[in-house]
């Protein structure tokens, strides 16, 4: 990359954690499945997006969704002074804690495609405005692998995965082995981002869908996405580093999202004393905290102080991401002025927060 590009594209302001709907056509599975299975993919699709659904209110008008409509989006996107989003879509996860929610490996790994069908249509279509990740059913690693070189192919350069692998192993499981050995050289960046806990209408009754550490106790008070996300990254990180995977596979690039910063100069102390401490357990032989400076970036939060992390750990690792237009996004935005009017801060480092690190992680 030259000096001007690379300098063009660090002044890019990216919003690095946006959500949106895709309104594929499901009979666009009938070519892909049998007619038994397709019949059965209807009654599943329509289950999963009822329930999911809140009701329509009788007699409001309705009014232009920027979660689902792309132009509408675009406005938005202006009015909160970005020049583009990364858009978290709907994934073809598999979802081992809600077996009502879940959906059967062979439809996950059809509408996966499907997906990132809509994915490359969208980012063609509104070219250097909207980033998609593309899906993966992760449960299955050759159909994964294979639909990673196939939208690699297609130009998607990030890939949405878990801080845990769905069986509950964490990320240096011997069954990833194969993944990382694609992702590496495929050279696209993996955007983590774990499954959030639904609102029941108790306390006591928020569960998600996805495995994490300490999943058994977060049913209470939604402290699972805003607690136990930033410990299951850390456990990641752990994983990653102290477990050698990015000793093994170098090109590898993590962007973890909604759980602010400070749980990585945690997950940095942590792994760093197991390091001295405990070397014989560990199969790296570089200090955990430089590889997480290497391959981790994360999505700050309005409440930390951004500037004293910075002091201490430099501005490369650390991103903005609004949530937008989720609840994170409508409660406590992430806002450019949360960068751009931190004195402290110097330009280079607000120009690499406010996009230029997220072009690097995505080679943009």
């Amino acid at each position: 990359m030259t000096a001007i590009a690379e300098t063009k594209a660090r002044t890019k302001r990216i919003d690095g954690d946006t959500h949106f709907f895709y309104s594929p056509d499901y009979q666009n599975l009938k070519g892909a499945l049998s007619r038994a299975q397709y019949l059965e993919a209807q009654d599943i699709l329509h289950k999963t997006s009822t329930q999911r659904r809140p009701p329509a209110k009788s007699g409001a008008q309705e009014r232009p969704d920027p979660a689902r409509d792309a132009d509408v989006r675009l406005e938005e996107m202006d009015r909160l002074n970005f020049d583009a989003q990364v858009l978290m879509t709907q994934d073809a996860m598999p979802a081992p804690l809600d077996p009502v929610m879940a959906k059967p490996l062979w439809l996950r790994i059809e509408l996966a495609k499907l997906y990132n069908d809509a994915a490359v249509e969208m980012q063609n279509r509104y070219a250097g405005r909207y980033i998609p990740m593309a899906t993966i059913p992760w449960d299955d690693i050759p159909a994964s692998i294979a639909e990673l070189e196939r939208v690699k192919g297609l130009g998607l350069k990030a890939v949405q995965i878990k801080g845990s692998y769905y069986t509950g192993q964490n990320l240096d499981t011997p069954e990833l082995y194969p993944f990382w050995e694609a992702v590496n050289a495929l050279d696209i960046a993996c955007l983590v981002h774990n499954t959030t806990q639904g609102c029941g209408p108790t306390i006591a009754d928020h569960d998600t869908s996805y495995p994490m550490v300490g999943t058994e106790r977060f049913h209470r008070l939604h402290l699972g996405t805003y607690l136990g996300f930033g410990l299951d990254y850390a456990v990641a990180c752990a994983a990653l580093t102290l477990g050698g995977v990015l000793d093994e596979f170098p090109n590898l690039r993590f962007v973890f999202y909604e759980a602010g910063a400070q749980w990585m100069t945690y997950a940095m102390l942590g792994c760093d004393r197991s390091f001295y401490i405990e070397r014989s357990c560990s199969r790296t032989k570089t200090l955990p905290s430089e590889l997480i400076k290497q391959h981790c970036m994360t999505a700050i939060e309005s409440l930390e102080p951004l500037e004293q992390l910075v002091e201490a750990f430099g501005s490369d690792n650390f991103i903005i991401g609004s949530d937008f237009p989720h609840p994170e996004f409508q409660m406590l935005p992430n806002a450019t002025t949360d960068i751009t009017d931190k004195p402290r801060l110097t330009d280079d480092d607000k120009a690499k927060i406010l996009g230029g690190n997220l072009a690097r992680a995505l080679k943009l």
